[in-house]
């Protein structure tokens, strides 16, 4: 059986650092599950003997030497420079590596130029590269076959379906496909509700859904409501199979398994799930589980979106409304977390006071609505209107009006 020294032996003959997929083969053992590389990796980094470092673990520490017995002198001389240093920890001796190579560049940085000169001063970027590296960053339109893709929805079975247009104006029947869109809105206003329908509808017609949840747990050993017994309500309501939602439906528990809220283990559990299992449609609620750090949750957003895009899945951002405005972009993580996605959908509810919202919902102002409406979608066009919804007894957010608006309505 492989142990944690087995794994230490084996970075020490690869220079320090290894993948993941380097130990497994290297020492014959799965990737993951109990006994894996990376179990004896983790459970080595909670010991803060290795780290990750992008896709390599590195060894930090070496193993701690039994210390020979030394006789004791009646005077020992003071250490010297040299004795003290090799006397220190090993993350002393580091952060004094740090601040001496930190000094060191201090010494050597140069004043940056006046800013102007920046904005005035043309590039003076050599081409040194060959021109076929350089060549292959540029893209040329394909040949005009090619060119355009055919606008598909993904259906979610919902009423958000109906947002989105083709360019005629008709119904694109879902989202569009692989898109990125954020879902926002006040606590409350339904927005996990949605995405729990459309879970089980989409699971139900036979397409892998990935759902990571940081707000519920999926099963819980007491008497409380768990997300899967809300999810096997839902199914029974709307007549759908558990069996085959159960065969479709996989699930990132970051309130059962807080070591998921670690990005780089969140990310790698996703990437393990998203490739081996096909999925086609993500749903996060909430992307506070990415990171919890505001002024860096954007970061983290555009990363995962852009791994959906590469990858073909379509994907839903569940969002906190960060402010008292509502119908807005006041979303946590800033309105620079929905310029990394396709688009924001709104599910919220508040008081109605301009004139544009007693327009589109026509009510008096001052009247209290619950509604849902799309804010942008750079993928394609989209019904502009605010749709008033509200939460049916049984669960579920329901649209009170059509969608669109009936022929010979005024918009």
């Amino acid at each position: 059986m492989v142990e944690e020294n087995d794994v230490i032996e084996f970075l020490k003959v690869h220079e320090g650092k290894a993948s993941l997929n380097d130990v497994a083969v290297g020492l014959s053992i799965p990737k993951y599950g109990p006994n894996s590389a990376y179990a004896l990796l983790q459970s080595l980094k909670n010991k803060g003997v290795v780290e990750r470092r992008g896709e390599l673990w590195t060894l930090i520490i070496e193993e701690v030497k039994p210390k020979e017995k030394v006789a004791v002198a009646p005077a020992p001389a003071p250490p010297s420079t040299v004795e003290r240093e090799a006397a220190m920890p090993e993350v002393e001796k580091l952060m004094k590596a740090m601040a001496k190579t930190i000094a060191e560049a201090m010494k050597g940085a140069q004043v940056p130029p006046d800013e102007w000169e920046l904005a005035t001063k043309p590039m003076t970027t050599k081409i040194e590269r060959k021109e076929e590296k350089l060549s292959a960053f540029v893209l040329r339109p394909d040949e005009a076959v090619e060119a355009k893709k055919p606008l598909i929805g993904f259906p979610t079975g919902t009423y958000i379906d109906y947002f989105f247009l083709t360019p005629e104006g008709k119904p694109l029947n879902g989202l569009p496909i692989c898109g990125q869109f954020a879902i926002t809105g006040l606590p409350g206003a339904g927005k996990s509700i949605l995405v729990e329908e459309i879970a089980v509808r989409v699971a139900a017609s036979g397409r892998k859904v990935l759902y990571a949840t940081a707000e519920d747990t999926w099963k819980s050993a007491t008497p409380r409501f768990d997300l899967q017994s809300r999810l096997k309500q839902k199914a029974e309501i709307l007549g759908l199979d558990w069996e085959k939602i159960r065969g479709n439906l996989f699930v990132l528990d970051t309130v059962a398994y807080p070591e998921l809220r670690d990005w780089s283990t969140f990310a790698e559990t996703y990437r393990y799930v998203a490739e081996t299992e096909k999925i086609e449609l993500a749903i996060i609620d909430s992307v506070t589980v990415l990171e919890a750090y505001r002024g860096a949750l954007k970061y983290r957003v555009m990363e995962l979106a852009r791994y959906n895009q590469v990858h073909g899945i379509t994907a839903l951002y569940v969002n906190q409304r960060s402010s008292e405005v509502w119908d807005s972009y006041d979303m946590a993580g800033g309105i620079g977390l929905a310029h990394n996605l396709d688009g924001t959908i709104i599910v919220d509810y508040g008081r109605v006071y301009w004139q544009d919202q007693q327009v589109d919902l026509a009510v008096n102002r001052g009247e209290f609505v619950r509604i849902s409406r799309v804010l942008d979608c750079r993928m394609c066009n989209f019904e502009r209107r605010r749709i008033r919804v509200d939460i049916t007894s049984d669960g579920f957010l329901r649209a009170l009006e059509p969608i669109p608006k009936a022929e010979g309505t005024k918009q």
